[in-house]
């Protein structure tokens, strides 16, 4: 082998193990997959009386969210907002949510919404409340108090 085909030979092959490492990266990887888990109430102690039990609801939910400023969207972070309230990760703009919120334990019924409602996504994302934004989600205008869902689509805009 002469040594120009050889230098082709190498140069071939260091680009196709790039672009496979690439496609194993995007398709095999094993970041955070975008499904989310299904609701689900835990108690414990799991065998006790519901008046010696401490119960929550918890699950994995995911949102849209999209953020305008005098009609320009503005990018939200790669890590925005810290994992124990709503935040961004992995994905663009994909809002996440897991963790734990008390639930009744003789009804089995949330006791409080308030980490999932517009309000909290504003402040757990750092974004601002004294401006007045307008919430649309899924195309409809709601207040801050709306309880935000898996598969949402929130937009926040900002006139100023």
């Amino acid at each position: 082998m002469t040594k120009q085909l050889k230098s082709v030979f190498i140069i071939v092959l260091v680009v196709a193990a790039v672009a496979g490492f690439f496609w194993i990266a995007k398709y095999l990887g094993g970041g955070e997959s975008v499904e989310s888990e299904k609701p689900v109430v835990i108690c414990k102690p799991q065998n006790a009386p519901p008046e010696q039990q401490e119960c929550f609801w918890t699950a994995h939910v995911h949102a849209m969210v999209r953020v305008f400023q005098n009609g320009t969207k503005i990018q939200l972070r790669f890590e925005e907002g810290e994992l124990e309230g709503s935040h961004t990760h992995s994905e663009s703009n994909t809002l996440h949510w897991h963790g734990l919120i008390p639930v009744d334990p003789k009804t089995k019924e949330v006791t409080d919404w308030s980490q999932l409602t517009i309000l909290q996504l504003l402040k757990d994302l750092g974004l601002s409340i004294e401006d007045g934004p307008q919430i649309i989600v899924n195309s409809k205008g709601v207040d801050l108090s709306y309880v935000w869902k898996d598969g949402d689509t929130i937009e926040i805009q900002y006139a100023k």
